[in-house]
């Protein structure tokens, strides 16, 4: 149990982290350098980052067929503890890695559909002519809660081909994270927010999940 708590350490060190970093914001140098004069926090690094980097329609276009990927594992592990649930009758017999992706999956969708509905800042492009919300980028941390929470769990299984799909995992959150900063469609502070929020996220389901079955097994 003491370990158990001083592991918790990490996750909700980073999520006070986000919270407060989202708050600084909507409070620290925040101007009027977005489309439409819409106002952005941090906005001398980020009409910097900005600049520096432009947009570029391939990288957006290549990153928007990556994130199927992400959407894809969601399915892959939502059918198995779908068919675990068909098989042994009880949600309690559902394994347990499963069944916290489950909680984690309702947490990345809780998320996305809060900040939706409230708007920290918007994207510098307008996209189909209008202003769009852009923090935290939804694809660099659904990426990094997906496909970080998905390496824990597939590189503890037993077989070669789910030990590949645990390296694409990070092969595809480095590709995404990397792709969505150089396509420009974000400033560069919600592509760190979507980085902190999805490294939070992953890191509760490996210390409430992964570590805690690891655990029981060496007993």
């Amino acid at each position: 149990m003491k370990e158990k708590k001083k592991a918790l350490h990490l996750p909700i060190g980073l999520f006070l982290f986000f919270i407060t970093y989202t708050i600084c914001l909507k409070m620290i140098d925040v101007q009027q350098i977005g489309p439409r004069h819409s106002e952005v926090g941090f906005a001398t690094i980020n009409q910097f980052f900005s600049s520096m980097i432009g947009t570029h329609s391939f990288w957006y276009q290549l990153t928007e067929i990556l994130g199927i990927f992400p959407l894809l594992l969601m399915g892959y592990f939502a059918l198995r503890g779908f068919l675990q649930l068909c098989i042994r009758k009880k949600i309690s017999l559902i394994d347990q890695e499963i069944l916290g992706l489950g909680f984690l999956y309702a947490a990345i969708a809780g998320f996305y559909i809060f900040f939706e509905k409230v708007v920290i800042n918007y994207r510098p492009i307008l996209v189909e002519g209008q202003l769009e919300a852009s923090y935290p980028s939804s694809h660099t941390f659904l990426a990094v809660s997906v496909l970080l929470s998905a390496f824990f769990l597939l590189s503890k299984e037993e077989g070669m081909l789910k030990k590949y799909l645990s390296y694409l995992c990070i092969i595809g959150m480095v590709a995404l994270v990397i792709g969505r900063i150089v396509s420009g469609v974000h400033w560069i502070t919600d592509i760190f927010g979507g980085i902190v929020l999805g490294l939070s996220l992953a890191q509760f389901y490996l210390v409430l999940f992964v570590r805690k079955l690891s655990i029981k097994k060496e007993r």
